[in-house]
């Protein structure tokens, strides 16, 4: 979701069936752990046993609100001492980092304290960012010379945006956690990217709505940042807020007419609204930028499949599942087109395909059972198949139509009268089916009829 140098195909994820791009801009660093937890305990014990380390974990900022609450100007770092649990005597380390993060608190009128076991805290009354990014270069140098190690640095500021004083100390964790996608060593200011890289957390955790207020504070830092609005566009579209969804992605779009992810979004946006030609339109767009994009392939050839515009169905599903051999869901549908092309033979290699990368898949498991049993072969896998989609879907009337077909062609009426009449329940024509069945109970002429 936050910049990335990658193109827009190698970096993308999907949700649903929207586009994101991934966080950051490289991978981030593995965490940071102490060796064990008596390392971790013997640690903190030493570290908040110094006499000026007032503040210790779990209530840093409750201790530094007394001390900063007549400041109008103040700055954040949050340190974090690189490679802490592989060091061979990690309380050693934190030490000798707390003497100098120390000594530097008491050269520019600061306070100190424990955020955890490899983190410290460092509060300057009355310093800007410009000048906490000063002394973060400072303090880094310091360490490398006296150490040979590094430190990661994130650094926030007091005033900024709405943030009260209590969310500094947060936001400089936030902006930590941006430093860490540059590598050890690096020193980050809270920004835009560090709430985007934040909202991205919350989305893969599954919490929506703590992503959106994240993308949309992001947005007051930055009103121009292009993967943000499609970040809080794929979370409204996730929540099938649609229209607010489709004004992030044309929102994106305009800000960067390039931008791939914007315009496939917006078209399939569009295409959730039944609008298709409005969705062709953002996915031409997209395709003409990027042709090897998966996504905008599968998706316009699922609109004109159901368009029912069969040869450019075709041409779309075909690049698409040559894009990306391991998507089962592009295989069916291209089994799909094959079908109502009459290609039967390329729709059964399709659906097996299909199922080999996705088993449940309810519908090529029916197509596929409808196949044999139509070409006539495999009779018990046909029936397996068809009976086992009819259990995972019992309300699709296609489905238990397929079935009762299977049964009929088996000679099990009474099995395939229920399954027609289900059929017929859930919407689907099975009129002439069950006439027949019919005919067949009034005896052997009209039997022979029924099955010619």
């Amino acid at each position: 979701m936050s910049d990335t140098s990658a193109s827009a195909h190698r970096s993308q994820t999907s949700s649903s069936a929207f586009l994101l791009s991934q966080s950051g801009v490289g991978e981030p660093l593995p965490a940071h752990g102490p060796a064990t937890d008596q390392a971790a305990a013997r640690t903190l014990e030493a570290l908040t046993s110094l006499p000026d380390a007032a503040i210790s974990p779990g209530r840093l900022m409750e201790a530094a609100a007394g001390r900063l609450a007549n400041t109008n100007l103040f700055s954040v770092m949050v340190l974090r001492m690189d490679d802490f649990a592989a060091h061979p005597e990690p309380e050693t380390l934190a030490l000798d980092t707390a003497a100098a993060v120390r000594q530097t608190c008491r050269q520019h009128e600061g306070f100190w304290g424990v955020f955890d076991e490899d983190k410290l805290a460092c509060f300057f009354p009355g310093m800007d960012e410009a000048g906490a990014l000063e002394l973060a270069c400072g303090l880094q140098e310091q360490i490398k010379r006296q150490q040979a190690r590094s430190l990661t640095i994130g650094i926030a500021a007091y005033p900024a945006l709405d943030f009260d004083r209590a969310e500094i100390l947060i936001n400089a964790q936030k902006a930590l956690e941006h430093a860490e996608f540059f590598g050890p060593g690096s020193t980050t200011a809270f920004d835009a990217v560090s709430l985007n890289i934040s909202g991205d957390k919350y989305y893969q955790a599954g919490d929506i709505d703590g992503a959106v207020f994240e993308f949309k504070r992001a947005l007051a830092m930055d009103p121009k940042n292009v993967n943000v609005y499609n970040s809080l566009g794929v979370c409204h579209g996730v929540r099938q807020e649609l229209d607010a969804a489709l004004e992030c992605f044309v929102r994106a779009a305009e800000l960067d007419p390039g931008e791939v992810m914007a315009l496939y979004n917006a078209g399939y946006a569009h295409m959730c609204l039944d609008d298709h030609e409005k969705a062709l339109k953002y996915f031409s767009g997209a395709e003409q930028i990027d042709p090897e994009v998966f996504e905008v392939a599968f998706q316009t050839g699922r609109v004109y499949l159901e368009a029912n515009d069969l040869e450019n169905a075709l041409q779309y599903l075909e690049r698409a599942v040559a894009l990306n051999q391991k998507s089962g869901i592009a295989y069916r549908y291209l089994a799909d087109c094959y079908l109502h092309l009459g290609r039967d033979t390329d729709a059964t290699a399709a659906y097996k395909t299909a199922l080999k990368l996705r088993p449940d898949d309810a519908e090529a498991l029916s197509a596929l059972g409808w196949l044999y049993d139509k070409q006539g072969r495999n009779a018990d896998i046909a029936l397996m198949f068809c009976r086992r989609a009819a259990e995972m879907a019992p309300d699709n009337g296609l489905f238990r139509y397929r079935l009762g077909r299977v049964y009929f062609q088996q000679n099990e009426p009474e099995k395939a009268l229920a399954e027609f009449e289900a059929a017929s329940a859930c919407g689907y024509d099975a009129s002439e089916d069950i006439a027949r069945i019919g005919q067949i109970a009034e005896g052997p002429d009209t039997d022979r009829q029924a099955r010619a």
